[in-house]
């Protein structure tokens, strides 16, 4: 994924932790692409307040993501659906048990997965 996606779906995900004029500011640069100028007209804030709250804004939400980690354990969820869709198809036992054993670690707390 790019840099830009990233970012965006930070913003989907922890956006509402932010305050309103960081999301307001993250939203009109990324949904808008209104330069730092054209948002700090529409705020009534200086580019540098623009600046200042986009650049923090940015840090909060990747300071949000390695705490929580719901973009990964998001990522885990679909490869584990998956791997149950697949079982499914294929009929197979050993791919469902393998799919169980890894949502049991998903919801015990260990987030790392085994073979992804």
């Amino acid at each position: 994924m790019d840099k830009l996606g990233i970012k965006l779906l930070l913003f989907d995900v922890y956006g509402c932790l932010l305050t309103d004029k960081q999301q307001q500011a993250l939203a009109l640069t990324y949904n808008e692409d209104y330069s730092l100028g054209e948002i700090a007209a529409m705020l009534n804030i200086s580019r540098q307040a623009v600046f200042d709250s986009i650049r923090r804004g940015e840090e909060l939400l990747q300071n949000y993501d390695e705490k929580l980690g719901l973009i990964a354990k998001n990522r885990r969820e679909r490869l584990i659906l998956q791997n149950l869709q697949q079982a499914e198809a294929e009929q197979s036992w050993a791919l469902v048990k393998a799919a169980c054993d890894e949502l049991g670690q998903l919801i015990n707390g260990n987030n790392e997965p085994q073979n992804a």
